[in-house]
């Protein structure tokens, strides 16, 4: 006997009343398509704000560059136009105020840019580079600070250096080596600046500013010298030059300072052999002028202090 086989087992599915293909049956190109232009239209969107900030940000630096040529026609600066004080209060006021993702150091690179700008504009500076032991790192710190666009001049030592800024046509900014004690004017140079005279240099910078190094960045530091003294940040230190016996102790120097009303730091001294004396160069709290009335009252002295400037306390530096 044939047995016929079930209908229900031959027959196609049933179709859904309308007639449509079922959602598991659909295109697979259809759902992808419209998913991918929702983040297209977003980014674009995005691009869009972007390019509206840049136009902003733009307008705001000619401006910022309308203001600078202002200062510059009505006689705001003469002679070095640098002020490393001024420079200092702006960064850390932004950098105390800044919020957000954005890198602190790119605050600090994004001013120090427009700084080097801003002294294009008002005529522009030399800077005399001191060459030797770390010279490479010192050209790098000085471009990194100042701008590429600066122009450089580079010396064998400190003394040539130092001397590009007395000449006419000269430097006005010289980059010299860390402080030291050394009798080769490496690092012991500042008894240079120590002279008489109508012609006197100072320290007026510390660089770099941003003392946090990142990976590639030049290391060391090195100090900035200049026909002007330092000019105030709120939170700096001064040099004062010393003339004392040679058998005066590091430690009886100190406390002589100290008892005068200065709050000593740092201290280098040359002894130079067969002479009765030493010459010290002492770092203090604040800057000093030649006439505060502390200076004469350091005890056990043989020669009147000199005051050879100061710098604004570097980021990252203990203040």
């Amino acid at each position: 006997m044939n047995i016929s086989p079930s209908p229900s087992s031959t027959s196609a599915p049933p179709a859904s009343p309308s007639g449509a293909t079922s959602p598991s049956e659909a295109p697979a190109s259809e759902a992808p398509a419209s998913k991918a232009s929702a983040p297209l239209g977003r980014l674009a969107e995005l691009r869009t704000q972007l390019d509206a900030l840049d136009d902003q940000i733009h307008d705001l630096l000619m401006q910022r560059a309308q203001v600078v040529e202002a200062v510059a026609s009505d006689g705001g600066k003469t002679g070095t136009k640098i002020r490393p004080g001024r420079e200092a209060t702006i960064l850390r006021r932004l950098l105390a105020r800044h919020t957000g993702a954005l890198p602190r150091q790119a605050i600090v690179r994004f001013w120090r840019e427009m700084f080097g700008a801003a002294l294009i504009i008002e005529g522009g500076q030399t800077m005399a580079v001191c060459d030797g032991e770390g010279g490479e790192a010192r050209l790098a710190l000085a471009r990194e600070h100042f701008g590429p666009l600066t122009p450089v001049r580079r010396h064998h030592n400190a003394a040539q250096t130092l001397a590009d800024l007395s000449r006419e046509g000269g430097a006005q900014l010289a980059v010299l080596p860390p402080l030291g004690e050394d009798e080769d004017g490496k690092s012991g140079w500042w008894p240079m600046l120590t002279g008489s005279g109508h012609a006197r240099l100072y320290v007026i910078a510390r660089i770099p500013f941003w003392t946090r190094r990142a990976e590639g960045l030049p290391q060391g530091d090195a100090y900035v010298v200049a026909a002007v003294p330092p000019d105030a940040s709120g939170a700096d230190r001064g040099l004062i030059a010393l003339q004392a016996s040679a058998d005066m102790s590091r430690t009886r120097l100190v406390a002589q300072v100290k008892e005068a009303g200065f709050e000593p730091g740092s201290l280098w001294v040359r002894r130079l052999q067969g002479d009765s004396q030493i010459s010290a160069l002492v770092e203090v709290d604040g800057l000093v002028t030649e006439g505060d009335p502390r200076l004469a009252a350091i005890a056990g002295l043989e020669g009147t202090p000199i005051v050879i400037g100061g710098y604004a306390v570097p980021i990252g530096d203990a203040a």
